[in-house]
């Protein structure tokens, strides 16, 4: 059924071999009593849970672990489904009967390719364990073989020594571009079902001039590309002129936002209003953000205030800067999610989103890949003082020179390192909001012009106002 599918996925990993036998598939079989599809036992045949494609955020359940769930669809039918994947507490199976309560009749519709649903296979609440999901798993329905194929090319690409992530939603022409590579597809698509089947993952492979994977979910922002060797994917994307981010690197490039080095610590929130004004003037921005009167009817709407660095975030930074880098979400689209944070913004390669919580000074992180969850990243007040930055050196209509300190080393802030006389604190507390994030601001040259350092990419960058002060600096330090 999808057998030549999965041997063409497989190839372009790991070569471990499955354990399971087509005896542990009659042995399922009767211990469930009821045939399962050729699909899966296909993927169970060829796939060994711990091979590295699983090894992200989607794993295959062990053949042994397999078990099946029932949930309640409506209120009249119940749905019993046989998950195999998982991510911490949600997973996706298929559909292996459902019962009609009120007539009291058992159906399956479609035995041999059922349909996917998504469902906690390890609920804590009554919630979780009411929900299910079959329109979305995780952008649209599917049966199993196609879901199967899609799911396992994503996760192979991810799974790729090297993988490096571009913003499909900014990039000009990028499907266009893309079919100028000599690209194969994992699954087909009968021609007269092109306009009816909807997709979950977008997922294809190159084999010349070498192999390539290129995936990404359907509704997500950001496509991956994985490859062998750093080189590979670095010359590809200059032919292509892609802008890109490296996720997975073997030659030591930066990787983009990987986990902080530890969890912050839970401190007091600044105000950050001394820092905003001192970058406006810097910049020589005229105009200001939100009305009082907006940030109001935000706060009313969500019943209580705004963290104040957030508050005073939107009060300095003037529309017209909200995706000049990242992409700011306008105070009338800021609501709570579910789970209470407030998603205010989404990052310029769509690959992750940061997000508050009311009445509490973290910062949160999501990856934007239809699976994972909210994790504290930093503090709000130092985090929102460097992106306020980076919204105003980003825009072009500024005129601001931003520029990389090459060769650069974190022991050159330190005393008696290169950088360390030239550099203070910022309204004389930019050296204290930074505890607990990834980034700290200083100023220079008697506020002419401003550093940001990334401990996390290990970078250093200076923003300027004139030409010449860019070039005072780089004689400084020997650029």
């Amino acid at each position: 059924m999808i057998l030549e599918e999965l041997c063409k996925i497989k190839s372009f990993g790991s070569n471990m071999e499955s354990s399971v036998t087509p005896q542990d598939i009659a042995d399922k079989e009767a211990e469930l009593g009821f045939a399962l599809p050729q699909a899966f036992k296909e993927l169970y045949l060829t796939f060994h849970p711990d091979d590295p494609a699983f090894s992200g955020k989607g794993n295959l359940i062990p053949f042994e672990e397999l078990k099946i769930y029932k949930r309640i669809y409506w209120t009249d039918t119940v749905i019993t489904i046989l998950p195999i994947c998982r991510h911490e507490r949600y997973g996706y199976g298929f559909e292996v009967s459902r019962y009609h309560k009120s007539k009291d009749i058992m159906s399956n519709d479609n035995p041999d390719d059922p349909p996917m649903w998504g469902l906690y296979v390890s609920p804590e609440t009554r919630k979780e364990e009411k929900h299910l999901e079959g329109h979305e798993v995780p952008c649209n329905q599917s049966n199993l073989s196609r879901w199967i194929v899609e799911w396992l090319g994503y996760q192979q690409t991810l799974a790729q020594p090297s993988v490096i992530g571009v913003n499909r939603d900014k990039t000009e022409d990028f499907w266009k571009r893309l079919r100028e590579l000599p690209l194969n597809a994992f699954y087909h698509i009968p021609l007269e079902q092109l306009s009816s089947v909807r997709i979950n993952f977008n997922v294809n492979f190159m084999e010349e001039p070498f192999r390539l994977l290129c995936g990404c979910i359907t509704y997500s922002g950001t496509a991956y590309f994985g490859g062998k060797t750093d080189k590979e994917l670095e010359q590809l994307m200059k032919r292509m002129g892609f802008k890109y981010v490296w996720i997975k690197s073997q030659d030591g490039h930066p990787i983009f936002h990987s986990a902080p080095p530890s969890p912050p610590q839970e401190r007091e929130l600044e105000s950050i209003a001394p820092v905003l004004q001192f970058l406006c003037e810097f910049a020589g921005m005229e105009g200001r953000g939100a009305k009082e009167e907006s940030i109001g009817r935000a706060e009313a709407r969500l019943g209580t205030s705004l963290p104040l660095p957030l508050a005073e975030f939107y009060r300095y930074l003037p529309s017209k800067f909200y995706s000049s880098y990242n992409v700011i979400r306008p105070l009338s689209g800021l609501k709570q999610t579910k789970d209470g944070k407030l998603n205010f913004l989404e990052e310029n390669q769509a690959v992750y989103h940061w997000a508050a919580e009311l009445n509490s000074p973290f910062l949160y992180r999501r990856a934007n890949d239809g699976v994972s969850g909210w994790g504290a990243y930093g503090i709000l007040d130092g985090f929102l003082a460097a992106e306020f930055l980076w919204a105003l050196a980003c825009d072009e209509t500024l005129d601001l020179f931003l520029w990389e300190l090459l060769d650069f080393e974190p022991a050159m802030l330190l005393e008696g390192g290169k950088l360390h006389p030239h550099l203070s604190p910022i309204a004389g507390i930019t050296d204290r909001i930074a505890a607990g994030n990834t980034r700290t601001l200083y100023q220079a040259m008697d506020g002419q012009a401003v550093g940001l350092y990334d401990r996390e990419e290990c970078t250093f960058w200076f923003v300027t106002k004139e030409e010449a002060v860019q070039e005072r600096l780089e004689a400084l330090f020997d650029v």
